[in-house]
């Protein structure tokens, strides 16, 4: 779901010791050539640093993840 998404985005950049604060943004998609439904998860703003993830909707394992300080 939405906000299992987001939690696993936030435990990541906790994890992982990135700062993060609102906005989040999240939409879910199906890539062109997958089968298997992602997630994509922004968390912050560009003037304080904003951390993407991608979710895979089906193991909620996160197949990438990225934090910009700007």
């Amino acid at each position: 779901t939405r906000e299992e998404a987001i939690a696993v985005a936030k435990a990541t950049a906790e994890w992982e010791g990135w700062r993060w604060s609102e906005p989040v943004r999240v939409s879910r998609r199906r890539p062109l050539f997958s089968r298997r439904p992602i997630w994509q998860v922004r968390l912050g703003d560009p003037a304080q640093g904003v951390v993407s993830l991608t979710i895979d909707d089906t193991t909620g394992e996160v197949v990438r993840a990225h934090y910009d300080r700007s």
